[in-house]
């Protein structure tokens, strides 16, 4: 049976979301061991660096030169990747040897983009990500900026902002999302071979990195805060939660663009909630 995008989506999420708690789980041990204290971030900081990065990011793409603007966005991304990979392999594997191998996949995406190799590294990259930040933000707080920031993805998406910001990405090969081709054998594409105006969309179906990201990080927040089982309910609620996407685009808007993050939050809402009533964190 061929699987389609939303079959995708969902492997992602899952595979995201065991890789998410094995990392976590031994960055958690290690912090235990070493008596290292987990510094307390207020709400304001992580809102006023999303919102400040999605402004920059609007200017860049309005008014920077299309040179300047595609040499920027690669060292930017390639860097995004090598630390997230550096931040998975740093304890398993002598410091050395992790950054060799991160900086290696952020070349080799540079020199062979595929659809596969951008998606893994993509994803490896927001376990990362999560890893860190999922450290920092209580469950409460990183669900309130869910919210907020759900809001924004509805708003960005409706009015066509979210796409586009993508479709200019896409014009200097960079696509912040997950990619996943509607044909068989599209998985041999290259992010170069993407250009999101409406003829190209329909080949392609895309799952913005925001999406998993704030997945992952509310899931080890609550890793940190109840441990791997209250971890596991969360990450069932936020499957349920991507489950239910799909059925929003279907029903209300005809499998158009759909903003991801809002029925997600709504589910990491009632997990939280659950694990509440049952004191798991």
């Amino acid at each position: 049976m061929r699987l389609k995008p939303a079959h995708w989506s969902v492997f992602t999420l899952i595979t995201s979301e065991v890789l998410a708690i094995a990392v976590a789980s031994r960055q958690l041990r290690f912090i235990e061991e070493e008596g290292i204290p987990i510094p307390e971030v207020t709400a304001g900081l992580p809102l006023v660096y999303f919102f400040s990065a999605v402004i920059i990011m609007g200017l860049a793409l309005a008014f920077l030169p299309l040179k300047m603007l595609k040499f920027i966005a690669k060292a930017l991304f390639m860097t995004l990747y090598a630390w997230g990979v550096f931040v998975i392999l740093a304890l398993p594997l002598p410091v050395i040897v992790a950054a060799l191998v991160a900086v290696a996949a952020a070349l080799a995406w540079l020199r062979w983009p595929r659809l596969w190799l951008h998606n893994l590294l993509l994803g490896l990259a927001l376990v990362g990500y999560a890893s860190v930040f999922g450290f920092l933000l209580p469950p409460v707080l990183a669900l309130g900026l869910m919210a907020v920031i759900s809001v924004y993805d509805l708003v960005s998406v409706r009015s066509g902002h979210m796409m586009w910001m993508v479709t200019k990405l896409s014009g200097v090969n960079i696509v912040p999302a997950f990619v996943y081709p509607v044909a068989a054998g599209g998985w041999q594409m290259s992010i170069t071979d993407i250009k999101l105006d409406e003829t190209e969309e329909k080949t392609v179906s895309l799952l913005g990195s925001g999406d998993i990201g704030f997945s992952l990080i509310i899931m080890v927040s609550v890793l940190v805060a109840g441990g791997v089982g209250a971890a596991a309910v969360m990450a069932a609620f936020l499957l349920a939660g991507l489950l239910s996407v799909y059925w929003v685009q279907k029903v209300f808007f005809k499998g158009g663009p759909t903003a991801a993050l809002p029925p997600l939050t709504v589910a990491a809402a009632l997990g939280y909630g659950l694990l509440a009533l049952l004191s798991m964190v």
